[in-house]
């Protein structure tokens, strides 16, 4: 399985809303891009997305931006790829008469890739950052 570029832009957006959630003050499309190095023109299309599937929210006017519509404790990796990719695994690689008895343990897979996914929380993400950037004497 590979993560789609826009998955990853997506997941990047995401967790640098996250880490500004403290400040009231929304994230521009253009701070976020910059920040994560993200081409915008694309950014501003994944942000929709992810407007729509409710884990960002905008805020329009000359202090407007983007914030995070749900707490970061509550979006899951999983949430991001299904509003940026859709389901996983899907379709299976072949839906033939040939490939059903193979078909099942993708259906197998894709549930137990799911499972992780859904596991991990863009709140874990941040966590684990800023435990890999601390100094340890």
């Amino acid at each position: 399985m590979n993560i789609s570029s826009r998955c990853e832009y997506a997941c990047r957006a995401v967790v640098e809303l996250a880490s500004h959630e403290p400040s009231p003050q929304p994230l521009t499309a253009e701070a976020i891009a910059g920040k994560r190095r993200i081409p915008e023109k694309f950014l501003v299309h994944i942000l929709l997305q992810l407007k729509r599937a409710a884990i960002v929210r905008s805020v329009r006017g000359a202090r407007g931006g983007y914030t995070l519509n749900r707490p970061p404790e509550e979006i899951s990796l999983l949430d991001i790829v299904r509003a940026v990719d859709g389901p996983v695994l899907q379709p299976l690689p072949l839906r033939d008469p040939w490939s059903q008895d193979i078909s099942v343990a993708w259906r197998d897979v894709a549930g137990e890739i799911e499972t992780v996914l859904e596991r991990v929380t863009v709140k874990d993400i941040l966590d684990r950052a800023r435990k890999a950037s601390m100094f340890y004497i």
